[in-house]
């Protein structure tokens, strides 16, 4: 299930003249269908990818949605307040990695090839 999703995340990611928004501060309790729902106000979804951490198994507080028409990515950007599970959304049109391919930062800000930092050991 993650597979597919990161699968179709990156499909999102290919397509530059497709209309998708880029959503952040996703609560855990939401999931794909709800944020369907909720923007099909503003126009046809075709999809939404939420893609999930390995390790909790809970989708990272982020997603994508693509919309069929500019027309409908543009109603939701119009829109000032998304409010999903009672938590309000942060919506951006998603042109920074579509156009350049690039993977979005993880959910944590750090990009995926970022090391650790060295731990401190104090002096004896």
């Amino acid at each position: 299930m993650a597979a597919s999703a990161a699968r179709g995340a990156a499909a999102l990611r290919r397509s530059i003249n497709q209309p998708v928004a880029f959503v952040r501060r996703i609560p855990w309790t939401a999931a794909s269908s709800q944020l369907k729902e909720h923007f099909a106000q503003f126009g046809h979804v075709r999809r939404c990818i939420l893609p999930f951490d390995k390790e909790t198994g809970f989708h990272r507080g982020l997603g994508w949605v693509q919309f069929s028409s500019e027309e409908g990515l543009r109603n939701a950007l119009q829109q000032e307040n998304h409010i999903i599970d009672g938590v309000k959304e942060s919506l951006f049109r998603d042109t920074q990695w579509t156009a350049k391919g690039e993977r979005p930062p993880q959910a944590n800000g750090r990009k995926a090839a970022q090391s650790q930092p060295a731990r401190f050991t104090p002096p004896k």
